[in-house]
């Protein structure tokens, strides 16, 4: 008589753990370097690096200075974080000054913690007569940014038998588009969005409190959203079922808001990169009101920086939408900005 048969399960994965290193390379070339350094004020910045349309989650910016803290003698040149999903980043650099000819004038190099808006570098760069005695030739500067950051400990699943990320992301896609097997209902006007409570509620803590109590939401499992655009609840159940979203380059404020009154963090983070990405004359208004309504000290704080180190575009920012309804509706930001300019002065 035989015994009974135990039934063995065997599951092997490999995983490999490696430090992933990104390396940015941008060129900021100045022609008719003489015109353009007797039009700049005190400072100039290069373009973003990589470009805001290019999808990358971190941009750089190069900051050179007529003068240095210490006098006229010294031009400054300094890396700048621009946009980054943390607060802090940890890089290698390499600033590198050239001529026409790519002969090298000047060259420093460092590791170090870079935080946003901030920049890192050397007040005394470059001596300014010898700067402008190497462009009589050619008249071009060249400067050269190579920028190193490294991410330790990254875990891939090496399993060819492993259901990819993306094919649940498009599976849940296609739950919320099919509209079946829902057990609650988001009511928008007089249309009725089928979803899943389950799903709702480990994304979402206000989701989960109108399910886990005896709100109204409960009772009839319909949840009456009258205060969103039908866009931008759409937007926001894409999110909430696939972990992206689509169209954040026009939504972006509301998309925020709406993260915001339904505690979606991870909403809240990514618009928050994209606005401040963006950051332009005629957007820091609106983006100073969304900072102060929600709370927001970074968003607030890096509008206030934007104004304070853009005296120039800060005359265009009082002509822009944004900018009437702070007038109207935030008075007390228009004397913050004042305040904060008034400090750089």
């Amino acid at each position: 008589m035989s015994g009974p048969t135990a039934n063995n399960t065997v599951c092997n994965d490999s995983r490999v753990t490696f430090a992933e290193t990104k390396e940015f390379t941008f060129t900021w070339t100045i022609p008719d370097f003489n015109a353009w350094f007797s039009q700049m004020g005190s400072w100039a910045l290069s373009p973003r690096c990589p470009s805001p349309g290019s999808g990358n989650t971190t941009q750089w910016v190069m900051k050179f200075c007529r003068e240095s803290k210490d006098g006229k003698a010294f031009c400054s040149l300094f890396l700048q974080l621009e946009a980054c999903p943390e607060p802090t980043l940890n890089a290698k650099y390499e600033l590198t000054m050239m001529d026409a000819k790519q002969v090298i004038l000047k060259s420093i190099s460092g590791d170090t913690m870079f935080r946003l808006c901030r920049g890192k570098g050397n007040s005394n760069y470059i001596k300014r007569d010898f700067l402008v005695e190497q462009m009589k030739a050619d008249n071009t500067l060249i400067i050269v940014c190579k920028i190193f950051t490294k991410f330790d400990s990254v875990n891939e699943l090496k399993n060819p038998k492993s259901a990819s990320a993306r094919n649940l992301t498009s599976d849940l896609a296609t739950l919320l588009a099919g509209e079946q097997f829902g057990d609650v209902s988001i009511k928008i006007g007089n249309r009725m969005i089928p979803v899943h409570k389950a799903i709702l509620a480990s994304r979402s803590t206000v989701f989960a409190a109108m399910f886990e109590s005896m709100m109204l939401e409960r009772i009839t499992n319909v949840v009456t959203i009258t205060d969103i655009k039908p866009s931008v609840v759409d937007e926001m159940l894409h999110y909430i079922y696939t972990d992206k979203v689509k169209n954040v380059n026009s939504l972006s404020f509301e998309l925020y808001a709406a993260a915001d009154m339904y505690d979606l963090q991870g909403l809240i983070a990514l618009c928050r990169m994209h606005i401040l990405a963006n950051l332009s004359a005629g957007n820091v208004a609106e983006t100073l009101i969304c900072g102060d309504l929600h709370k927001d000290s970074d968003m607030k704080s890096r509008a206030l920086l934007f104004l304070s180190e853009n005296r120039r575009a800060a005359v265009g920012v009082t002509k822009t939408a944004g900018w009437q309804r702070l007038l109207g509706s935030h008075p007390h930001l228009v004397t913050e900005a004042f305040e904060t300019l008034a400090n750089k002065v």
